[in-house]
């Protein structure tokens, strides 16, 4: 398979996967074979027509596998497949296998074969393992087609006539220990020839072994990524080269988050957003899901150039070549001065990735532990400086006088509820917050961020007293 450099921020790619939540999306990931596992493990973005052909190949299976006894027999045969990486190594080598060794590889031609027959009638040729009928043979002179291996009769009638002896001589009632010895000791000089010889002849075999263990690894993989997009109702991506497209996600959602709420029987809602080349900045309340815009649109972005389908009921993305986010991470907190320090490191870093290059730049609050007046001055030179490169950056921001070419809000609190004082109980009310929350992401026409917290205080029944003072400094 072919890669590509996709550079990120952070630069530690644990560090970055957990931050935009593909972290969560590896945990469902369920590939069948050692193969299909080591890949999942070590996943390297693709090259931009390997993108393609990965979200093209899903397609293919998604339509293929509508019957699920098919798919569920092709999972338990894949199951079975061992790992023969080492033994391919050594054939590959010229090297003399042992008993162990061509037991694995039997059997792992055995199921190979088995998929073989199951798939090649119904699935691309990419898919179909070669036949490898000629190596089956070569492991099962007697034609049994069970997964076991021994130096059979079969190999030699000389070895198969010095077994037949020493088991005359050891039903006799003779004492004939020194014939047996001698006979023992031909017997494995023989066996050890035999080794040599399947060993020579396997390696001619080489391209075709390596070949299956390719098709069957390819295989694993596009069916982990089709039964994901199956299970998390993910859909393909369209993505081009072209420069100075729009990004548009359309029902666009976290799965992670997605599934917690469900768990409570709540229901999560998808958004739409738009990304042009430039900078928007984003505006909206606190707890407003701002956050979660950043993170899942990485996650899309990041996916889709792994080649799998992408948490969203549509989208039209470029491919890029670097992926930043920069946003807190709970999992390695930093405060005041050390916060910002490193949050300004990171800001720097992915300003020198856009520098001939198509990025995506995604900032988190820039500055939020710093006094209004600097923060404010701040993300507006952060502004400045990104328009300038044309890369698709998002900056969400809780400063007023932020001057952006364009601006989105979430849209915040549901007017409707808000009016709606009776039977509310403050516990619940903070408990469902999310209810009472439009997240429609929205175009924003000025440059002041939303005023929800008084408005949050009259949901919760906050102490007249209390109120009414905020009410009349505000004024």
């Amino acid at each position: 398979m072919n890669y590509t450099n996709l550079t990120t921020i952070p630069k530690k790619r644990e560090d970055f996967e957990r931050l935009i939540g593909f972290d969560y999306i590896k945990s469902l990931l369920d590939p069948k074979t050692p193969y299909g596992q080591k890949y999942f493990q070590h996943l390297v973005p693709l090259s931009f027509e390997n993108i393609l052909t990965h979200h093209s190949d899903v397609e293919e299976l998604i339509k293929t596998f509508q019957n699920e006894k098919f798919l569920e027999d092709i999972l338990n045969n894949l199951e079975c497949v061992l790992d023969v990486s080492h033994t391919f190594e050594r054939i590959k080598n010229k090297e003399i296998l042992d008993e162990i060794e061509l037991f694995e590889l039997k059997n792992y031609v055995l199921v190979v074969d088995s998929i073989r027959e199951m798939i090649k009638n119904h699935l691309p040729k990419k898919f179909v393992p070669p036949e490898l009928t000629d190596v089956i043979d070569l492991l099962d002179p007697e034609g049994l087609r069970m997964p076991t291996f021994y130096i059979y009769d079969a190999y030699s009638k000389e070895l198969a006539e010095i077994r037949k002896k020493k088991r005359e001589l050891l039903k006799s009632e003779n004492n004939c220990e020194d014939e047996i010895l001698a006979l023992t000791e031909k017997e494995s000089q023989i066996e050890k020839m035999i080794l040599e010889e399947i060993s020579q002849r396997l390696s001619n075999y080489h391209h075709i072994i390596s070949e299956s263990i390719e098709k069957i690894k390819y295989l694993d993989v596009i069916l982990t990524k089709t039964r994901l997009s199956e299970e998390l109702g993910l859909s393909c991506p369209q993505i081009t080269r072209e420069k100075n497209r729009s990004i548009k996600i359309k029902g666009m959602f976290n799965p992670k988050l997605k599934s917690e709420l469900e768990k409570l029987g709540k229901t999560y809602q998808p958004v739409d957003i738009e990304i042009t080349p430039g900078v928007t900045v984003m505006v909206g309340a606190n707890m407003s899901g701002k956050s979660v815009v950043l993170r899942t649109v990485a996650l899309i972005q990041y996916m889709a150039q792994l080649g799998f389908f992408v948490p969203a009921q549509s989208c039209e993305l470029t491919y890029v070549d670097n992926i930043s986010i920069i946003a807190e991470d709970n999992q390695k907190p930093l405060s005041g001065l050390s916060s910002f320090g490193a949050e300004i490191l990171l800001i720097n870093e992915a300003l020198k990735e856009t520098e001939g290059k198509t990025s995506l730049i995604l900032i988190d609050e820039p500055a939020r532990t710093t006094n209004p007046y600097e923060g404010t001055i701040i993300v507006n030179a952060l502004v400045k400086l990104f328009e300038k490169n044309k890369s698709y950056t998002i900056i969400v921001t809780h400063f007023d006088d932020i001057q952006a070419r364009r601006r989105l809000r979430i849209k915040g609190l549901k007017e409707k509820l808000l009016k709606d004082k009776s039977n509310r109980n403050s516990e619940d009310i903070i408990n469902n917050l999310q209810d009472y929350i439009d997240y429609q992401i929205i175009q924003a026409d000025n440059s002041t961020v939303p005023k929800d917290a008084i408005k949050i205080m009259e949901l919760l029944n906050i102490d007249e007293k209390i109120m009414r003072l905020v009410k009349e400094i505000k004024i």
